[in-house]
Order: C-alpha cells, then sequence, then structure tokens
C-alpha cells in the first residue's frame, strides 16, 4: 500500500506530468502521422495497382480480339491465364476463383504475393497477375522504419520534456527555496522582488500579502503575552507576598496554617504556568538560566499532589535520576504535573509510577485506563472525555511541549488496566 502510495506521488509531481502530457502529445503525434501515412500509401498502391491491371489486361484482351492467341504465361514477374470456362477449369490457381471482373485481390501463390484481376470476353476469361514481393518488401520496410522513428522520437520527447520542464520549474524552485528560508516575524526581503513572469510574481506578490498578515498577527500575539504576563504576574506577586506574610504569623490554628500552605503551593504552581505558557509563546528558545533537573521538579510535583495521593489511597513509586533540560522550571512542571495530575484523577486504590532518567519520562498507573475513542483525541485542544471534569488543557499542553522541544511522546492505555505516557527525551538532554 505505501508503494503504491509512493508511485502515485512522485506521479502526481508537476514535472512528472510536464513530461507525461508531452511524451503523450508526441506519441499521439507521431501515431496519427504514421497511420496517416499507412493510409495514403495504401490508397497510392490501391490507384496505382488498379490502373496498371486495368491497362494491361485491357491490352491482352485487345489482342485477342485482334486474333491473336494468348496463352498461359508463368513468369516470376507477371502470371496470365485463358480460360474458356473459368467456373469449372481445373487449370487456374485456386486463388483465383473469387475474383470478379473489374475488381482486384491481393493472393499469395507459391510463396509469392501477387495483385490479381480479371476481365471477362466473348472467347472467355483473362486471369493477370502482377508480382508485388518488392512493393511489399518496401511497404514492410517502411513500417519497421515507422516503429524505429517513432522509439527514436518517443526518446527524444523524453530527454527535452526533462530538459523544458528543468527550465520551466526552474523558477518556480527557486519561489519555493525562498518561500522555505522566510520566517515570519522576522525581517525578510519581499518574495516578489526579481520576478519577471507575471503569473510567478502575482503568486510571490501573494505570499508577500500572506506573510504581511502573519507578521501582523505575530506581532499582536507577542504584544498581548507581554502585556498578559505583565498584567499577570504583578497581582500574582502581590498575592503571593500577602500569602507568605501569613504564613509567618503566629496566631493561625492547624487549618488555617494549612490553607496558607495551599495558598503558597498555589501562586507557586501558577507562577510556573505563566513561566510555561511564555515559554511556548516565544519563538525561540530561552537563554541559558532556562535550565532545570526533570528529577528535582518530580519531588516538587508529589508534594504538591501529596494530599491527593492519600485520599485516592494511592502509592506513589518514583525512580529518578538527574535529568537536566535546556527549558525553565516552569515548563517541565506543567508536563510533569498534568500527567500526574491525570492519573491521580483516574486512579483509586492502585499504584503511580513515576520514572525520570536522561532517556525518557513515564508516568504509568493502574487506574481506570482509556477507550480508544479517547486515545484518538487525548491530545486535541479543550477535548473532554465523559468522566473528566478538567477544561482538556493540560495535556494539550503537555503535547505542545514535547512538540516544540522535540520530544516524543506516546501514549499506550487498557480500559480497567491503566494508562502509560513515555517521552522520549534522547535528542534533548
Amino acid at each position: 500500500m505505501r508503494s503504491r502510495w509512493l508511485s502515485w506521488q512522485r506521479l502526481s509531481s508537476l514535472r512528472t506530468r510536464l513530461s507525461l502530457g508531452f511524451l503523450l502529445a508526441t506519441f499521439i503525434a507521431c501515431t496519427a502521422f504514421a497511420v496517416a501515412t499507412h493510409e495514403v500509401v495504401d490508397v497510392i498502391q490501391d490507384k496505382i495497382m488498379r490502373e496498371t491491371l486495368a491497362r494491361e489486361l485491357d491490352m491482352l484482351a485487345a489482342q485477342q480480339r485482334a486474333g491473336m492467341t494468348l496463352v498461359t504465361q508463368t513468369l516470376a514477374s507477371r502470371r496470365v491465364y485463358v480460360s474458356a470456362h473459368p467456373d469449372h477449369d481445373p487449370a487456374l490457381p485456386p486463388v483465383l476463383d473469387k475474383i470478379n471482373q473489374g475488381h482486384y485481390r491481393t493472393v499469395r501463390l507459391h510463396g509469392h504475393t501477387f495483385s490479381a484481376s480479371r476481365i471477362d470476353t466473348v472467347r472467355g476469361s483473362i486471369f493477370l497477375m502482377i508480382n508485388i514481393d518488392t512493393v511489399a518488401a518496401l511497404k514492410y520496410r517502411l513500417i519497421q522504419l515507422g516503429w524505429m522513428t517513432l522509439a527514436a522520437t518517443i526518446v527524444l520527447a523524453l530527454l527535452l520534456a526533462f530538459v523544458f520542464s528543468s527550465v520551466i520549474l526552474r523558477p518556480v524552485h527557486r519561489l519555493a527555496d525562498r518561500l522555505t528560508a522566510t520566517q515570519p516575524g522576522q525581517a525578510h526581503t519581499p518574495i516578489s522582488a526579481g520576478y519577471a513572469d507575471k503569473d510567478l510574481a502575482r503568486i510571490a506578490r501573494s505570499f508577500d500579502a500572506l506573510v504581511a498578515r502573519f507578521d501582523a498577527a505575530i506581532a499582536r500575539e507577542k504584544a498581548f503575552t507581554e502585556d498578559a504576563s505583565h498584567e499577570l504576574r504583578t497581582p500574582l506577586a502581590v498575592t503571593a507576598g500577602a500569602v507568605e506574610l501569613l504564613a509567618g504569623m503566629d496566631n493561625l490554628d492547624t487549618r488555617a496554617q494549612q490553607r496558607v500552605a495551599r495558598a503558597q503551593e498555589g501562586c507557586a504552581r501558577m507562577a510556573r504556568l505563566i513561566s510555561a505558557l511564555l515559554f511556548l509563546a516565544r519563538e525561540q528558545g530561552g537563554g541559558a538560566s532556562d535550565h532545570s533537573d526533570a528529577a528535582r521538579v518530580v519531588g516538587d510535583v508529589l508534594s504538591y499532589q501529596q494530599a491527593a495521593l492519600a485520599e485516592r489511597r494511592i502509592e506513589a513509586v518514583v525512580e529518578t535520576e538527574a535529568t537536566p533540560l535546556a527549558v525553565p522550571d516552569g515548563v517541565i512542571y506543567s508536563v510533569l504535573h498534568n500527567l500526574i495530575e491525570n492519573a491521580i484523577r483516574h486512579t483509586r486504590d492502585g499504584q503511580l509510577f513515576v520514572q525520570v532518567s536522561p532517556e525518557r519520562i513515564r508516568i504509568r498507573d493502574t487506574g481506570s485506563g482509556m477507550s480508544a475513542e479517547t486515545q484518538a483525541h487525548v491530545f486535541a485542544r479543550r477535548y473532554r472525555s465523559a468522566n473528566s471534569p478538567g477544561l482538556g488543557l493540560g495535556l494539550y499542553l503537555v503535547y505542545r511541549i514535547c512538540e516544540r522541544q522535540g520530544w516524543s511522546i506516546a501514549l499506550t492505555s487498557r480500559e480497567q488496566v491503566g494508562t502509560t505516557f513515555d517521552i522520549r527525551l534522547d535528542g534533548a538532554v
């Protein structure tokens, strides 16, 4: 199936279609010319043979009327047969039985080809056969020459098609290369500059207009991201400062202290989330300071989820190695938090396995698992299964981060058995 698809893909290229079109047009033209030439030759041959046989038979009939006695002739170039009763004459060759007066036919006799005709007189019938072996051989050679010419023309057509398609597509390839090198949001020379061809210039101008719209959209998104981050971080900093002051008060009871601690964790999580979103919004990666250790972040996530693990009676099994990643702390926190939170949400009285190493991040649970339909859409934005209380953004954010960093994420799940998320980090560590 794949080989068929690849064959069709090669056939659907513009160069292939141009070459096939040129070749097909050449083949049709050559075939039409060959057929027309063959028909013309047949018509001319028919006319010449008909007139020659008629003239020769008229001469033989005139000689007979003049009193000359005609006898059978069996020369190599011609044969003459005279019969008073042609319908019952055993001396006549059988090939002459169906020849009528005024008509001629091509017949084979003793390994030779003849054009034969007949004229009736008062004294019987005269049959004339003219040897056309030379004409038949010439016709055969002409046919051979025609096929050889057709084959040579097809080869020449292929070469010309390749050359012409290269010449025609050269500006198209140059346009494609310039489009590939163009990055929205970055300064670049208009693509339409330098195209004399009206059609290509029109396409290039359309792309210039499209890139300009992209640039405007990216500029608006950057401005919004910067403004939103500033507006979010300011009240978040105020809230975090107020919570920190509350945490330092001595007159808080145990319940209040627990709530203040949860508020501090929530502020820290919000700060990490803002960091992750800003990282995704930037076109390029962060600076040298944007590094984190996934093994350390796992501990922060599990500490935040400790109450949920205890409530749902889940045993956490953790295996970690030092895994430095070139991403901000908040980015890897968002990945681990969303995957672990998803596992806890769908598991009760089970186990949660967390493995972090320089090669992979693996989160496995023994929860309810996912249906085939859910697995097909689980990374889609705002997708929610029937038993999911979230907004459908957590796993979508995980997928976006993995895609941005070049990590591969795989999902395996069986209903009532559990789910495993496997992120390969090999190329990113």
